[in-house]
């Protein structure tokens, strides 16, 4: 009886060491290889790859992992704890840099950039990264994005949204006929068989689809679309170097108080927590555009300023006004299109997990990326509820939001690069991770206080 014990103890002891065993192999930490490459028929020189920066971040614990890649472009991250990741490489070369490397003249830096949302790591791996080349394609970029909102009881909720547009040239520019885009994409990470890798749509899919070049990287496809009027000229709306317009939701003062289009008093409890909007260049006015699709009447708080120029509305999908998503489930464009687009007639597309359409179908109108002059990803605050990229990498290689979250007040804001005879040059690499950081309090007065230094 005793020798059958100690068989019974040892068989224990022996299960108890492996169950040990298995967990400490399922938290060990992992070593993980970089490998940094471009495409040789974009960048044909040598590149300085000891000058690329990867930041890893940990999506369970927010643990950031910041490392150089050596003139190899390899990269060893040891000691990794498992995890998903998001993760981040950007290369920046100067343009003195970039004439010795290549013996061409260019006047602005020139950047390398890489991106992705959701990386498995719970074993050893070797990963290859081919980095992209990202240009800046116009003089227009966003400079302020304020789509968080205000407090829902003491500020203004949802109604005090607006974003911000710069002249990042030294020449006079013109927002007539400026297109401001909300691009549409999944608001979940679900899996299925019309999805692509990263779980966002595989627009290619969608029923009818007809389009030249690649349905989802030549092409973006819109949850609203807004334009700047214009009258007929081109130049009606000029905008100076270093100086901006303002797109306001509604153009009221929601510091204040107003009359909504049902005769009821709107005011903040709280009006430090918001900001008035009554100066804006543009409003998004939709009543016209409602009466004309849908019959349908605007959010009672969608009042019209006759003192501000109401922006041309062609889609707007479930919006009753220009309602930019709290949550960071929205990303944004900046376009404008030549004379062969006809914006009353895009050609649109139904999501690709919808198999059968009908008269009641939503079909997302399908805009060419190569009309794209500025684009920001925006995504959530909380790591694990972000969703699946809707922006190609080129345009923007990186993502970001606002820290505090949906109804903060808060705003995203581009950094300033240099400061050129009193002229602010604001930071664009296409990487809107390193590209902008945040205000605690939006704000749309264009002062030097509603700047961000580098």
């Amino acid at each position: 009886m005793k020798y059958q014990i100690k068989i019974a103890l040892a068989v224990l002891a022996i299960v108890f060491l492996a169950g040990c065993k298995k967990e400490y192999e399922e938290v060990r930490p992992l070593n993980v290889n970089v490998q940094l490459s471009v495409d040789a028929t974009d960048v044909w020189f040598d590149v300085p790859y000891e000058k690329a920066q990867i930041k890893l971040v940990n999506k369970a614990n927010s643990g950031v992992y910041e490392l150089n890649a050596d003139a190899s472009g390899k990269i060893v991250l040891k000691d990794l704890a498992p995890g998903v990741y998001s993760i981040n490489v950007s290369l920046e070369i100067t343009a003195e840099e970039y004439t010795e490397l290549t013996g061409l003249y260019r006047e602005g830096d020139f950047f390398l950039n890489y991106s992705l949302t959701d990386k498995s790591l719970f074993s050893d791996e070797n990963i290859n990264i081919e980095l992209i080349t990202s240009e800046i394609v116009g003089g227009f970029v966003f400079k302020q994005i304020y789509y968080v909102g205000s407090h829902t009881r003491d500020g203004a909720l949802m109604r005090d949204q607006f974003v911000e547009i710069y002249n990042n040239s030294s020449e006079t520019l013109y927002a007539d006929s400026l297109l401001f885009v909300i691009a549409y994409g999944k608001i979940n990470r679900n899996t299925d068989a019309f999805s692509l890798p990263n779980n966002q749509f595989d627009w290619s899919q969608s029923i009818g689809m007809v389009t030249t070049g690649n349905a989802n990287e030549d092409y973006v496809y819109a949850k609203a679309i807004f334009m700047v009027p214009s009258d007929g000229t081109g130049k009606k709306y000029p905008v100076e170097p270093g100086k901006s317009i303002v797109i306001a939701q509604t153009a009221v003062n929601h510091a204040g108080s107003y009359t909504d289009n049902s005769g009821n008093t709107i005011g903040a409890q709280k009006p430090e927590l918001t900001v008035d909007l009554s100066k804006a260049d543009f409003e998004s006015w939709l009543s016209p555009y409602l009466q004309k699709t849908q019959g349908g009447n605007p959010l009672a708080s969608d009042v019209d300023n006759p003192g501000v120029p109401n922006m041309e509305t062609y889609f707007a999908t479930s919006m009753r006004d220009m309602v930019l998503g709290p949550q960071g489930k929205d990303s944004y464009v900046l376009m404008k299109v030549d004379q062969s687009v006809n914006l009353e007639s895009l050609t649109s597309y139904a999501i690709p997990t919808t198999r059968t359409i009908t008269s009641s179908t939503t079909l997302y109108p399908q805009l060419s990326t190569k009309y794209i002059i500025d684009a920001v990803e925006v995504q959530d605050a909380v790591p694990t509820d972000r969703t699946p990229r809707r922006l190609p990498q080129r345009f923007d290689s990186g993502a970001i939001s606002v820290s505090g979250g949906q109804y903060s007040s808060a705003s995203v804001v581009r950094k300033t690069l240099k400061v050129v005879a009193g002229r602010r040059i604001l930071k664009d690499t296409n990487n809107s991770t390193n590209d902008f950081g945040e205000l605690s309090k939006a704000n749309p007065y264009k002062g030097d206080d509603s700047f961000l230094d580098n």
